[in-house]
């Protein structure tokens, strides 16, 4: 309710009462009436005059990357087969970043996902990556989804030992709260100050397995956002959401909560060459694997901080490298190599990827990776192909080695929904598959039953119950067959797919060391007359 203009008069501060007022006479103190609507514009426009603003001539450059996944060497990019990434060379680029202008601010972000998805992250749990981007300078990280993979106690202690904060404001732990900060105000002398908030996908709760999220819960990013937007502004003249929530979160959230500058995004691994334009807020994110670094240049236009030039920039084999963590990462990797002979667990019998077996008919092994797939993911049925299964893995001690010699192909897990009609069109295809030629598509399973009869499906159910061709079904299954790899062109048509960025033999690792001894038998959910 708007103030009288008595009321309002009352409420005036004493920095704006008239000079040499006397106190004991207060009524002789008020403004006149005709300056009022002056006044009460005044008063509309402290809270504008509280808030951070920048001086004439300041400047800042953004710098970030985001979906990291371990990628500590130069990787082959599957778009065109050119080398690129290395944690090197992507040092390297953000020092000469730096050094163009040493009085010019930078400020350096990871938008999350710094754990999985190489052999060196599997094995060393992050230490070494965490490492490196401290020694790049980093200044904030948001946790992503992948960040409680090795467990809370991993993530609590790389948190704990950063040399930068890790930020996410609507993610709770209890009874113990995560060492996170819901946002930082990156304010250092004579530079502008920039606030970060952090916010995580709502599916850190659903992307890992559910021993990694006890006690964890994830509020709506944009409810979070709008609680603590306006506070920021208030704190800083540039105020950036350090997203791990995906695109489609972040339109909705440029579209959703005004006050903010920038959201640096990442989870989806996309590559942007220009930003996405929600309601004037710029979208940014740049791939994947350290594949790009990202730039935005920001001036000092009429007391706001406006950005005025942004670029991808690649980090490829062209680019400048970092000699010393480039001798930290051969070592590393050597170090990794050693290691490879390493016991991660104990298999109580032969799970074997003979042909003869699991390109025919239902194999403890594929029951194994499909099961665990279904547990981590709550998906209602797993699919992999037994063609993606190139070695057995021996009864006994079970090496690192060996799980890579079994899943050599660093395929990865992807979730999405599929109708019923198109489920049950996946599994005739794997019915009509002529056993004789032991072929690569037959599929084994977990969360479904079928039996095939003279090549042709007989039947299908889920829970006892027959699939229904108009229902939705939680469907996870390897990147290979999402993409239509061995014919199967019904799963491209999966909805909402969700690229999980955890490899197949990385979940296998993970099972072993947490479920060892492993016994697998089956259990009659493929059959065949």
């Amino acid at each position: 309710m708007s103030p009288s203009p008595a009321s309002f008069a009352d409420a005036i501060t004493p920095d704006l009462a008239v000079a040499g007022c006397p106190e004991e006479r207060p009524s002789q103190c008020r403004w006149p009436v005709f300056l009022w609507p002056y006044l009460l514009l005044v008063a509309l426009l402290v809270p504008a005059l509280g808030r951070a603003a920048c001086e004439p001539g300041d400047a800042l450059t953004l710098l970030h990357f985001n979906d990291f996944h371990g990628q500590l060497e130069p990787y082959e990019d599957p778009r065109d087969a050119s080398e690129r990434g290395g944690i090197a060379r992507l040092a390297a680029t953000v020092a000469e970043v730096r050094a163009e202008d040493p009085s010019r601010p930078v400020v350096f972000l990871f938008a999350g996902d710094l754990l999985q998805g190489t052999l060196t992250s599997s094995l060393f749990l992050g230490v070494p990556d965490l490492m490196l981007l401290g020694r790049m300078g980093v200044d904030a990280a948001v946790m992503g989804n992948h960040e409680l993979d090795y467990g809370q106690a991993v993530f609590r202690r790389l948190s704990e030992e950063a040399a930068f904060p890790f930020l996410s404001a609507n993610v709770a732990s209890d009874p113990e709260p995560l060492p996170v900060l819901a946002s930082v105000v990156i304010d250092r002398p004579g530079e502008p100050k920039v606030a970060v908030l952090g916010l995580t996908t709502p599916e850190l709760t659903t992307a890992t397995h559910p021993r990694n999220i006890e006690g964890i819960s994830v509020e709506e990013p944009i409810a979070v956002a709008r609680r603590l937007v306006p506070e920021l502004r208030n704190k800083a003249d540039l105020v950036v959401v350090l997203s791990h929530l995906g695109i489609a979160d972040d339109r909705r959230l440029a579209a959703s909560v005004p006050g903010i500058d920038l959201i640096v995004g990442g989870h989806n691994h996309n590559l942007y060459a220009q930003p996405v334009i929600v309601e004037n807020v710029p979208i940014v994110q740049a791939g994947e694997r350290g594949g790009w670094l990202g730039r935005m240049d920001f001036r000092c236009r009429e007391g706001r901080l406006t950005g005025t030039d942004y670029a991808l920039i690649p980090i490829d084999a062209a680019s400048p490298e970092d000699p010393q963590i480039a001798e930290e990462v051969r070592r590393i990797t050597l170090d990794a190599e050693r290691e490879l002979d390493k016991e991660v667990g104990f298999n109580t019998q032969e799970l074997s990827a003979w042909r003869e077996l699991i390109r025919r008919e239902e194999a403890p092994f594929g029951n194994f990776v499909a099961d665990l797939a279904r547990e981590i993911t709550l998906a209602d049925v797993a699919l992999f192909n037994g063609g993606g299964f190139r070695s057995s893995i021996p009864a006994g001690p079970v090496t690192l080695k060996a799980i890579y010699q079994a899943f050599p192909f660093r395929n990865e897990l992807v979730l999405g929904d599929l109708t019923g009609a198109r489920l049950l069109a996946a599994l005739e295809r794997s019915a009509a598959l002529n056993p004789l030629d032991n072929p690569g598509g037959f599929l084994q399973v977990s969360g479904v039953r079928y039996r095939i009869e003279n090549g042709r499906l007989a039947s299908a159910t889920i829970g006892d119950v027959p699939i229904d061709p108009a229902r939705r079904y939680r469907i996870v299954t390897s990147d290979f067959l999402a993409a239509g790899g061995d014919g199967y062109e019904m799963l491209e048509t999966m909805t909402e797919p969700v690229m999980t960025g955890r490899l197949i033999s990385d979940m296998v690792i993970e099972g072993f060391r947490t479920a060892s001894p492993v016994s697998v038998e089956t259990d009659g959910r493929i059959t065949r007359r």
